[in-house]
């Protein structure tokens, strides 16, 4: 795939009736959190755009009304369309090509559709057919300034030359002719969409410009903030979970069923929550997990996890399926700023390839390749709110036919016959530190070791994919009693009382097993699914875990407030972690042990 040129330019309108150095300093990062609209739709709304870089797969939803009724009077119309002529001048001063507004309107009833966006004209009539929702969509939309509805949807690059597909071609600048054919361009918006974008406006930005820590107290507050922020497509697919969503919520109350036994009387006056994952400091043990599609819930998306994380000094894991691109992202990273990249492996080898090269020369600093989804999972909440969804379509993914909801779409050209020979591929491909995300039981995570892997998080996907799967905290309980080498030394004692301790209990923590065979490499796990509160990420510690992984929650967090929720959010866990190690009289992570954990049924065993 060279020079990693991928399809970003899918014009995706429908309607419907949808160096391992601490960057741990630069904590004063300002907070650059964007006001930008999002829109919220009604039931008769457009959903769904598929964009794509490469794996990276960008899906956006047009929550715009854009096919103009006849009958209907609309409320105002669009203002992006340029009041004067552009210059014809552009690219260093050499001449470029101009197409005036006569000339895109005359297209609208001959063989030819075109579009306009940011001032730019553009014939898709080749890309009719190779587009996911079908033709109709661009049909309805011909010859309009469709820049309302994609530019806070795509990637700044989005519409870069390289980006594009052969079937889309740039036809040059758009030229006004005069006033009423800058009319005739505009997109008529709803009063109903006016309404409800302004409302978004407002709501984010009171919670912009409060102090978060009057009225979000605990990450639940962000989920429940966060549901009047986003279009109802946008929660369903953020909320949902597979079939009956049990897993989904016993990733939480499975935390519940494991109590802390707290050692008093240590001075803990001072505490110190900050660790090591993959070499690299972060100030808690605990990351931002990949999740898609950041852009649903605020304009600025995953760029707000990027400056949040900078700011806090936490780690952040880039999901394949942002909505910005790799680049944004890099573009926005502190420096030294860790980031890891989540990979789903194509079934076309060469593209995979070109894949991971672009990581290896952007710098990311790990992979987390991602086996639990083969195919996407049965999440009825999305099926039933997808409105008219359509699958992505690239150089990079296929289109395989009608979907059944976001999921089913993005997952659309994962290779299911992905195996554990393909990690010596990929080992081949890339020096990056591997990590497998969706380990679910002991066998694979000793498969894992065996083959090379640098480490796993246990993880069901949030809940996503499987339903009543084991959940993460589950899978480590399993590690612990049928293959305790793979964690570290000093977790590999049981859990609750110790006769140890016992004998001696001036000791805080007891000593590391003498009799267990090393690992011949360093070999992390972490945790994922159901991280709610610090407490929950301190049981995964105590018991072995290298740190936790939290999804959900930040992008709740930065849907509500951008970088400024972020970086509340990890104040909000830095304070419940560093509480509960004071109580539990743990004064650093090397101090969080199975001794401070025992089940809260006497009769479990371990």
């Amino acid at each position: 795939m060279s020079g990693f040129s991928p399809l970003r330019a899918v014009l995706n309108l429908r309607t419907g009736t949808g160096s391992k150095a601490s960057f741990i300093s630069r904590r004063k990062l300002s907070n650059q959190a964007s006001s930008t609209s999002t829109r919220r739709i009604d039931q008769r709304l457009a959903v769904g755009a598929g964009v794509a870089l490469a794996v990276p797969t960008y899906l956006y939803y047009t929550r715009a009304k854009l096919d103009y009724q006849p009958n209907t009077t609309p409320d105002r119309v669009d203002d992006h369309v340029p009041a004067q002529p552009l210059s014809a001048k552009g690219n260093g001063g050499k001449e470029v090509s101009r197409v005036t507004s006569r000339q895109v309107l005359d297209k609208k009833d001959s063989d030819e559709y075109w579009v306009v966006i940011n001032g730019e004209v553009y014939n898709v009539t080749d890309f009719l057919e190779e587009h996911p929702g079908g033709p109709e969509i661009i049909q309805n939309n011909r010859s309009k300034d469709v820049s309302y509805i994609f530019n806070p949807r795509h990637p700044s690059d989005q519409l870069n030359k390289e980006n594009l597909p052969p079937s889309v071609k740039h036809l040059g600048q758009l030229e006004i002719s005069d006033e009423s054919e800058k009319e005739e361009l505009k997109l008529k918006i709803s009063k109903s969409e006016s309404d409800e974008k302004e409302r978004i406006e407002n709501l984010r930005k009171e919670y912009q410009d409060k102090d978060l820590s009057n009225i979000i107290l605990n990450m639940r507050d962000f989920e429940k903030a966060a549901e009047e922020l986003c279009p109802k497509v946008g929660w369903a697919y953020y909320a949902s979970a597979a079939d009956d969503e049990i897993t989904k919520e016993e990733n939480n109350t499975d935390y519940k069923k494991l109590r802390f036994r707290p050692r008093v009387l240590r001075s803990v006056r001072e505490v110190d929550a900050s660790t090591k994952i993959l070499g690299y400091d972060s100030t808690l043990p605990l990351y931002i997990s990949p999740a898609a599609m950041a852009k649903l819930g605020h304009p600025d998306g995953e760029v707000n996890l990027t400056k949040g994380a900078a700011s806090a000094g936490i780690i952040q894991g880039i999901s394949s399926f942002a909505s910005c691109s790799p680049e944004e992202i890099v573009a926005a990273r502190a420096p030294n700023q860790p980031l890891f990249f989540q990979l789903y492996i194509n079934s076309k080898r060469h593209i995979a390839k070109g894949v991971v090269e672009k990581i290896n020369k952007l710098g990311f600093n790990a992979i987390l390749l991602t086996v639990d989804a083969p195919v996407g999972g049965k999440r009825e909440r999305d099926i039933r709110a997808k409105g008219e969804f359509e699958a992505p379509k690239s150089d990079t993914y296929d289109k395989q036919g009608d979907t059944k909801g976001v999921a089913e779409a993005i997952f659309s050209a994962v290779d299911p016959d992905l195996s554990w020979k393909d990690l010596k591929w990929l080992k081949e491909q890339t020096d990056l530190p591997i990590i497998i995300k969706g380990i679910q039981t002991v066998e694979d995570a000793v498969q894992a070791y065996k083959y090379g892997a640098d480490g796993v998080i246990l993880s069901n996907h949030g809940g996503r994919q499987l339903d009543t799967t084991q959940t993460g905290i589950s899978t480590l309980l399993e590690i612990r009693k049928h293959a305790p080498f793979l964690l570290r030394p000093e977790c590999r004692v049981p859990m609750g009382p110790s006769k140890e301790l016992i004998e001696n209990p001036d000791l805080l923590t007891p000593s590391k097993p003498l009799n267990e065979k090393p690992l011949d490499r360093k070999f992390s796990i972490f945790v994922d699914g159901g991280i709610w509160r610090g407490t929950d990420a301190v049981k995964a510690i105590c018991l072995g875990a290298d740190a936790v992984g939290v999804g959900r929650g930040f992008l709740f967090a930065q849907t509500v407030a951008g970088v400024k929720g972020v970086e509340h959010a990890i104040k909000i866990f830095e304070s419940e972690i560093q509480l509960t190690m004071r109580l539990l009289g743990a004064t650093k992570i090397e101090d969080l042990r199975p001794s401070m954990v025992d089940f809260a049924d006497p009769q479990r065993e371990q």
